[in-house]
């Protein structure tokens, strides 16, 4: 069946997280650990080095990603942050947390 979306709602497409596939795979790849020590210094890492409208677009994506994900298992938001492109896996949810913290804090 092609019009297989139709019949089948989605809670996540990686093509509507264009800032997201962007900045994961350039901040949080496979020596993200080398480079920053932490997902989270990596977000850090982001935020010191990106503009205003790059933080901002990320800040909503993120957002957006949580709401779609939100009490979805942990190992599907692990899926689903790896067809954005990102080589971090969260262990648990607590790691998200830290991530929204982050992102709500930055200033665009």
């Amino acid at each position: 069946m092609k019009h297989k979306d139709a019949h089948e709602a989605k809670p996540f497409d990686p093509i509507d997280y264009p800032a997201l596939r962007d900045f994961l795979p350039a901040y949080l790849h496979e020596d993200f650990a080398a480079e920053y020590g932490s997902a989270a210094d990596a977000v850090k890492g982001f935020l010191a080095d990106a503009s205003g409208d790059e933080i901002l677009q990320v800040k909503e994506e993120w957002s957006a990603f949580r709401s779609a994900l939100r009490n979805r298992p942990l190992q599907e938001i692990q899926a689903a942050l790896t067809k954005l492109g990102s080589a971090w896996l969260p262990e648990n949810l607590d790691q998200l947390k830290e991530w929204d913290q982050l992102f709500s804090k930055a200033e665009a």
